[in-house]
């Protein structure tokens, strides 16, 4: 018994992977409405004290863009207001589907945490937008949400 425990302890001491985390990519995810939508926010970035976090995801042969900007004071919640959102469908860098934000729902942004030596960023957002312009007529939906939304971004200057 003695030697069970004995081999038990040393084995239970021994350095094991298990303590070694991963480091996580940077990601924006969200239900885009109420389907699983990812993007790549390679492009956020901090200036003064206005952070941007943005994110590309190719749809076909067209590429969405949406974004959110804050006057960043500390971890919390912020209400974002319509020049601080921005969603649009481009096609061949040109517009295909152009949106606003929606004005009868509040879009908001929480972050979680902030590694200032880092400069990394963390949180959840939730955004709505209305469809203000199209090309061609009724290829793209009237409405997109965001919803669920998180992200992690290193921000660069």
């Amino acid at each position: 018994m003695l030697a069970i425990a004995v081999v038990l302890l040393f084995s239970a001491c021994k350095k094991k992977d298990c303590c070694n985390f991963p480091v996580t990519p940077d990601f924006m995810l969200a239900q885009k409405n109420n389907t699983q939508w990812e993007a790549d926010p390679s492009a956020s970035n901090i200036k003064g004290d206005t952070i941007f976090v943005s994110g590309k995801s190719n749809i076909g042969a067209e590429e969405e863009q949406v974004g959110f900007k804050i006057v960043f004071n500390d971890v919390g919640y912020y209400t974002l207001k319509a020049n601080e959102i921005y969603y649009r469908i481009t096609k061949n860098n040109t517009p295909a589907s152009q949106y606003s934000p929606d004005p009868t729902h509040l879009s908001s942004v929480t972050i979680i945490s902030y590694n200032q030596a880092d400069k990394i960023l963390q949180g959840f957002f939730e955004l709505r937008f209305l469809k203000v312009g199209n090309s061609p007529a009724d290829s793209h939906p009237d409405k997109v949400l965001f919803s669920e939304g998180k992200f992690k971004v290193k921000l660069k200057y």
